[in-house]
């Protein structure tokens, strides 16, 4: 692989703390560091694709995007490549002490649109109502009432229950499958590029290994998230 290219990366551009744009208007989040850190040990240039997980599949089908951490576009994409996981999370529900809880009839349970979680949400909770959207926009929906219950991955759920947004809910003592409850990240690669598959799972490997990832890790989680 030839070293001093571009290397065209997409990231979602609303799931902090992985991807997220600050206060400050500054381009922040454990990915996007990650990815940040992934190009220049590549010796190559990112540039920068951000937007929704559909828009970065369309990147990887059409040949404008080489890779995307984008991991929950779940199920596996046939055709893609992934790269060994670089953090595992865990499925987790978010809602007010003593409220409505998914397995009631009529819940309204924001899902993160795209992900694994949609499927299994409505596997879980086929009575329940189904509401997809960005992060931001399912946590705006809860503080407002607009759903009873967030399902989703706990490091993007536990960074808003630190908040003080995130004070008056707590996370739902809901039992799940072994398979929700731990689930690997990956890199996706777009087909044919065997070559920057192995590259990749080079260097997210002496990242592991070296302590460096979860020293970096740090900067956005209080916990072990390999």
């Amino acid at each position: 692989m030839a070293a001093g290219k571009e290397l065209h990366v997409g990231l979602t551009d609303e799931y902090p703390p992985l991807s997220y744009v600050d206060a400050n208007g500054q381009r922040r989040g454990f990915e996007f560091d990650l990815a940040a850190d992934l190009c220049r040990r590549l010796g190559r240039t990112c540039v920068w694709t951000f937007g929704t997980q559909e828009k970065l599949l369309r990147g990887l089908r059409d040949g404008s995007l080489d890779l995307i951490f984008a991991q929950r576009l779940e199920p596996k994409q046939e055709g893609l490549l992934y790269s060994t996981p670089y953090y595992h999370s865990r499925a987790m529900c978010i809602g007010r002490p003593g409220g409505r809880g998914p397995d009631e009839a009529g819940a309204r349970i924001g899902v993160y649109r795209g992900s694994v979680l949609v499927q299994r949400a409505r596997g879980f909770w086929p009575e329940a109502i189904i509401v997809t959207g960005s992060v931001q926009e399912l946590i705006e929906r809860l503080k407002q009432g607009g759903i009873d219950v967030l399902f989703i991955n706990d490091l993007a759920g536990y960074a808003f229950l630190l908040t003080d947004a995130g004070l008056e809910f707590d996370r739902l003592d809901i039992p799940f499958d072994a398979e929700t409850r731990a689930t690997g990240s990956c890199v996706a690669v777009r087909a044919g590029r065997h070559d920057l598959l192995a590259a990749v799972n080079r260097e997210l490997k002496t990242l592991l290994y070296s302590g460096e990832l979860h020293n970096r890790s740090r900067n956005y989680f209080q916990y072990i998230i390999y």
